[in-house]
């Protein structure tokens, strides 16, 4: 079936669209908010006050 053929199922491909993009995002910002709380265990582990390039 055409999308453009039937305007309740174009409605339904578009909803259905905008829910899986939106839920790829979330999963993506839970993605980056776990790196970035990896990243800031890491720095923790790494010693700051010796000799070295600064960040």
């Amino acid at each position: 079936m055409r999308i453009e053929s039937d305007p309740a199922y174009r409605a339904l491909f578009c909803a259905e669209l905008d829910a899986a993009i939106l839920d790829r995002f979330a999963n993506r910002s839970a993605v980056v908010a776990e790196v970035r709380a990896a990243a800031d265990r890491l720095r923790a582990l790494v010693p700051h006050d010796g000799p070295g390039p600064s960040a």
